[in-house]
């Protein structure tokens, strides 16, 4: 990066300079007649400083546009290559409509299908609808006579049981009988579970849960073990993730991922010494339950009013057994009356579910969406028919500029939405270039800017100042500018380098010095002058500087003259300013 020239505009008045050489071996003797050194002194005088910022950038268009395909089709003629030069409204592609036609056809055929799909889907609704209302009808009748035929079998039900009522009497006391035995033995063995189920509480309260909360302390103090662990490991990475972030060193990294190892080694062990804790605390043995000791017992399964249901269910067969009576004739009748009610419950059945299942018929939610299906086709149609029309059109040029990245020739299939080409514009350019952290400062959106470029010059203006600094090559940090073109030509190639001035920041109307007679120092700037004929040392407050003028806010005032050169004088000494010739007039100062 070029450092920026500056210049100095004088305004009323001009910089005097006093002598040309430094120091002068004569000059006027002292009161005790010793001869003074003379010194070269400059004039602080009133006038304008110009900064400009000199930069080298490339040149890049301000708008692009890449174009699309508008539709699947093949490429029918293509009129430019990269590189071209085009005008706003130049047809560059143009398709072949075959394919579009035949899918705009297509479409208007899956718009015939749909509609003729929900014609008869209606059709076979309205049908299912007819069935369920006939069913519906069927229903109320065959429950009449399914409930006419129970009657009739609860009839002969009935005969039955007072047939069979008297036998049943006589065995009922041989049946009380056996349900006492039973009873009796039920209680002995209830008595012999309760011991069981006592010692098992016994062996679980004294055992099995003492020897389980100790394995879960255990495992407790593991996992508190391995957290402590953890939190030290994890200690030890951000010390060395600090020391690393603060130094880079080899040192530092080795040492950062040694800790970053040992940390991912605690946390491993964390969580399995948390996962075997959790794990073991969801083990917890059961208590004994006092039903896990009545299955397999003598006696039989127990019910739950105490009585043996085995006794009972044996003492009705023996008294069913004992009856002698003849119901054969009333068990056929029975039979035959349960499997004409049987027919009439299933033919309920199936008229039932008829008329309760839902006979699929189309909502009126369904019919919008076939509707909307068809008009979803019907938008297809017409989409087609918008491809067929946008392929008619082509692509043309919509601004002037330059064809880059061209990925479509001639003779090709493209898809809808493939990338054929981009299209820079030659209207609106500008230069990318990078100024250093000791510039752009200077710099404000909208100021001037000279551009040269293959011979000729431009004007530009500051349109963009980036906000993110960049590192060059070399590590230096740099602000990226736009400078925009106010009026490009056709000799303004996109890519190449272009040389920047930028008229940077002005201060009008105000003391200035040469930049060399300022000296910085730690406490700030500062300048020589005589006082009396002693050198002094002047601090003073600078403005805008340049590589030449400085501006003097404050320390100076105008028409002083400070020294140029101390050459190997110093603060204190006596000396005399030089004389020399003023710089407008021409006359000895």
């Amino acid at each position: 990066m070029k450092k920026g020239k500056k210049r100095l505009i004088i305004g009323a008045g001009a910089v005097v300079v006093v002598a040309a050489g430094s120091i002068a071996v004569l000059g006027q003797r002292s009161q005790q007649g010793q001869v003074l050194p003379q010194v070269e002194v400059v004039e602080a005088v009133r006038g304008d400083v110009q900064q400009t910022v000199e930069a080298s950038g490339t040149v890049v268009s301000e708008e692009e546009k890449t174009y699309f395909s508008p539709a699947n089709a093949k490429v029918e003629d293509v009129s430019f290559q990269e590189g071209d030069v085009v005008k706003a409204g130049t047809k560059l592609v143009e398709f072949n409509l075959k394919d579009l036609q035949r899918e705009e056809k297509k479409a208007s055929l899956n718009l015939e299908s749909g509609q003729l799909d929900m014609k008869n889907t209606l059709n076979k609704s309205d049908k299912a609808v007819q069935k369920q209302k006939d069913a519906q009808g069927n229903v109320a009748v065959l429950k009449q006579k399914v409930q006419d035929q129970k009657n009739y079998v609860a009839s002969l039900k009935a005969q039955l049981s007072q047939v069979t009522a008297d036998a049943q009497a006589r065995a009922a006391q041989e049946a009380a009988r056996q349900a006492a035995e039973a009873q009796a033995a039920q209680i002995a063995q209830q008595q012999e579970i309760q011991r069981q189920y006592a010692e098992a509480m016994t062996a679980y309260e004294n055992e099995t849960l003492p020897a389980y909360q100790q394995k879960l302390n255990e495992l407790n103090i593991q996992s508190n073990q391995a957290l402590s662990t953890y939190n030290q490991a994890e200690n030890t990475y951000q010390m060395a993730f600090q020391a690393w972030t603060a130094d880079p060193s080899d040192v530092n990294s080795a040492a950062l991922s040694q800790a970053e190892a040992q940390r991912s080694e605690a946390q491993i062990a964390l969580q399995n010494a948390q996962t075997a804790y959790e794990d073991y605390k969801n083990q917890q043995p059961a208590p004994p339950q006092l039903s896990d000791f009545s299955s397999g017992s003598a006696g039989g399964e127990f019910v739950s009013d105490g009585t043996d249901a085995s006794a009972n269910t044996s003492g009705a067969g023996g008294t069913a057994a004992a009856v002698s009576v003849d119901t054969s004739q009333i068990e056929a009748a029975l039979e035959q009356a349960s499997s004409d009610l049987a027919e009439l419950q299933s033919e309920l059945a199936s008229e039932e579910a008829v008329a309760d299942t839902d006979p699929a018929a189309v909502t009126e939610e369904e019919k919008e969406k076939m509707q909307i299906t068809n008009n979803l086709s019907e938008l297809d149609q017409m989409s087609a028919q918008e491809l067929v029309e946008a392929a008619k059109k082509g692509i043309s040029a919509d601004f002037n500029g330059v064809v880059s990245g061209v990925s479509v020739v001639e003779g090709a299939t493209v898809t809808q939405g493939m990338e054929l080409f981009t299209l820079q514009n030659t209207d609106r350019v500008d230069v990318n270039v990078n100024v250093s952290k000791y510039d752009y400062d200077k710099i404000e959106e909208n100021q001037k800017a000279e551009i040269s470029l293959a011979g000729e010059t431009y004007e530009g203006t500051v349109k963009n100042i980036s906000h993110i600094a960049a590192q060059n090559e070399k590590g230096a940090s740099q602000i990226s500018v736009k400078v925009k073109f106010d009026h490009p030509d056709e000799n303004v190639f996109l890519g190449v380098d272009a040389k920047v001035t930028i008229q940077a920041k002005k201060a009008e109307d105000i003391i200035v010095l040469p930049a060399e007679v300022v000296n910085i120092g730690k406490e700030g700037s500062f300048c020589y002058v005589l006082e009396d004929g002693v050198i002094a040392r002047r601090n003073v407050t600078t403005g805008l500087s340049s590589d030449e003028y400085t501006e003097i806010v404050s320390g100076i005032e105008e028409g002083e003259n400070v020294i140029r050169d101390l050459g190997t004088l110093q603060e204190g000494m006596q000396a005399q300013a030089a004389g020399g010739t003023d710089s407008e007039t021409g006359e000895d100062a």
